[in-house]
């Protein structure tokens, strides 16, 4: 009784850390919020790391465009058909549900903070007064990934979250590059996804794999890690020294690459972050399924069968209703020499 016990309590844990992870991210998006909109000197900065994106990629400006135009309604339903016939084709309907949840959540939600939850006061700051925080092309990039690993076999999952990440990355680094959005519209746009995806890769259930793709995970892992921690401890350094320097905004070479490099890596960093814990959340969901695959097959027919015959072998010969052996052939008892009615009673 206390394996069931056991396994079930570590099921619980996994969507107890889905809901944390996702609150977390809830919380994420309202300090962005607060420090980068809803400050002078908030406003000041994230400007200044658009100005000096803008300045620096200013050769991506024309390419990042073409693939930002490729966002559209029809872009959204061709990958929620994607990511429901790979789901689908491994007989995985709760998968694909999850799947199509995650990108419609994770895009309503946006549109609902954007134009009706959060607003972008007049500070006398930037020119440009409508909220675009969080960003809808980063949200499409990043619940399009986190669905894509949702649903992916489970060998392949480790690449997908490395190209999910570099994907995601590459797509809001763009907005930056075509003057779209500012860092914190992307950074805001990666927690919505994480919020969403967490909640849904526990609750989807974990698939048994019985260690397969630990490899690449482990190199997965790696990677994604490498690109969170020098993503956002760069982003980190560069925050503090254009907090330092604005306003006004960071003018020369130095000044607008700190700014603008830092925005940029923060976003890179962010997508990284996502990926690699929708990832771990993933596998921990897998862990339970693991164990429950092992249960099952401990308790499958190979086991019933040898455990009735030991009990059979332990038991000692089958004997007849009066309490003679029965003979091997199974048939009618044979009675010793000279026993009679009187010994059998005692017996």
């Amino acid at each position: 009784m206390s394996a069931p016990t056991s396994t079930g309590a570590r099921s619980a844990a996994v969507v107890v850390a889905g809901v944390l992870v996702a609150a977390a991210s809830a919380v994420g998006v309202w300090v962005l919020h607060r420090v980068f909109v809803l400050t002078a000197h908030g406003q000041a900065v994230d400007e200044a790391a658009l100005v000096g994106a803008r300045t620096r990629l200013w050769r991506l400006e024309d390419g990042a465009n073409v693939v930002l135009d490729s966002v559209s309604a029809v872009a959204v339903l061709a990958a929620l058909a994607v990511v429901a016939v790979v789901a689908l084709a491994q007989r995985r309907v709760r998968l694909a549900v999850a799947a199509v949840v995650l990108v419609g959540g994770a895009l309503a939600t946006t549109q609902l903070a954007k134009h009706v939850l959060l607003s972008r006061p007049d500070l006398d700051v930037t020119y440009a007064l409508d909220n675009s925080l969080p960003s809808g092309h980063t949200t499409f990039a990043g619940a399009v990934s986190a669905a894509a690993l949702l649903v992916a076999p489970v060998r392949l999952r480790p690449l997908v979250a490395v190209l999910g990440a570099a994907y995601t990355s590459a797509i809001g680094v763009g907005t930056l590059a075509a003057g779209w959005h500012r860092p914190s519209d992307a950074v805001a746009a990666m927690l919505v996804v994480l919020a969403w995806g967490a909640l849904l890769a526990p609750l989807a259930g974990g698939r048994p794999t019985a260690g397969v793709g630990s490899a690449g995970r482990a190199a997965a892992v790696v990677v994604l890690v490498a690109g969170a921690v020098v993503g956002l401890g760069a982003a980190a350094a560069a925050l503090a020294v254009t907090w330092a320097a604005v306003p006004p905004e960071p003018t020369g070479r130095l000044g607008q690459l700190v700014a603008g490099a830092g925005g940029a890596l923060g976003v890179g960093g962010a997508a990284c972050s996502a990926l690699l814990v929708l990832l771990l959340l993933q596998r921990s969901a897998d862990r339970s399924a693991d164990r429950a695959a092992d249960r099952a097959a401990d308790r499958g027919p190979g086991r019933a069968v040898s455990e009735t015959a030991g009990q059979v072998a332990g038991a000692g010969p089958e004997t007849t209703p009066d309490g003679w052996p029965r003979p091997a052939g199974g048939g009618p008892a044979r009675r010793a020499p000279g026993a009679g009615p009187a010994q059998r009673e005692v017996r």
